[in-house]
């Protein structure tokens, strides 16, 4: 059956507050694999995405959809700073997957993170594809919370892919929890500076 990405099944549950975790592997173009986790902590209009890779790579984005605020927070040569972003170019990010649709492969599920979840292939208007384990039960609250599945009416629990600079990426969930989340966990921490996209640009440079 081939399901719209805007479609809403009636027993499906928003996911309002709890945490997503995958385990992530990264093979770069030049065949260099990494490891790591990608954590995703929501609670209302509030998210919170963390990937830490073991090569000391780190990126901690905190969105709050609520105000429109998204901050990147960077530690760069021992300095700190939450990098002001836009909203809309984080959706520009999910335009080239907009309007994606979704096969159902039928009777091939599985048990992941203790949910049973449904195999799937997601077709995006490109012609691109990719093999996707998903669970029903669940959709993400808010619109933006996947790049490549925007407004997903699903939770995807294994996926991967290769960008356009030919980096594969592989996600598969070790947690998937609801519960309550402390509104700490969204908070800027102290020590870190508050600076535009453009300041940042300045100090790369």
């Amino acid at each position: 059956m081939l399901l719209p990405a805007s479609l809403r099944l009636a027993a499906q549950k928003a996911f309002t507050e709890g945490i997503l975790a995958y385990k992530v592997k990264l093979t770069a173009a030049d065949g260099r694999v990494y490891r790591g986790n990608y954590t995703f902590t929501f609670k209302g209009p509030h998210i919170k995405k963390e990937l830490k890779l073991d090569n000391g790579f780190e990126d901690i984005v905190i969105i709050d959809c609520g105000s429109g605020a998204v901050n990147s927070l960077q530690n760069r040569n021992g300095k700190k700073y939450a990098i002001q972003l836009r909203m809309d170019d984080m959706q520009k990010l999910q335009q080239p997957f907009n309007g994606f649709t979704l096969t159902d492969a039928g009777n091939d599920s599985k048990t992941i993170a203790g949910y049973v979840v449904n195999k799937g292939k997601v077709a995006y208007k490109n012609g691109a594809s990719a093999e996707i384990y998903y669970s029903k039960e669940w959709y993400p609250l808010q619109p933006i919370t996947f790049e490549r599945f925007p407004d997903a009416k699903f939770l995807p629990l294994r996926y991967s892919y290769t960008d356009e600079h030919g980096i594969g990426m592989e996600f598969d969930t070790e947690k998937l929890e609801m519960g309550p989340q402390e509104n700490a966990v969204f908070r800027i921490p102290a020590d870190y500076k508050m600076i535009s996209y453009e300041e940042y640009k300045q100090l790369s440079k």
